[in-house]
């Protein structure tokens, strides 16, 4: 009985107020960081829609879209299954 349980060591664990700040200050530096930094493919340019056995995909920076039906998928457009 003379030691007190591990929950209760863990509870007391203290941490100064210059120290976290410090560590606030650098996570939100990093974090800007990280998002100022420019991504080198546009987020969003493939669109997809679907529904009802058929399914299309739309280049939102060319407009070119390819279609198929989920019934004949092998009756796709031409290019529907190249790498975009």
């Amino acid at each position: 009985m003379g030691t007190a349980p591990i929950y209760k060591k863990i509870m007391n664990t203290k941490i100064d107020l210059k120290s976290a700040l410090c560590g606030l200050a650098i996570g939100v530096l990093a974090m800007l960081v990280v998002a100022a930094a420019e991504s080198s493919t546009p987020v969003g340019r493939y669109q997809v829609a679907g529904g009802a056995g058929s399914f299309t995909i739309v280049d939102t920076v060319t407009g070119q879209a390819w279609g198929a039906s989920t019934a004949s998928i092998q009756g796709a457009q031409a290019g529907f299954w190249d790498k975009k």
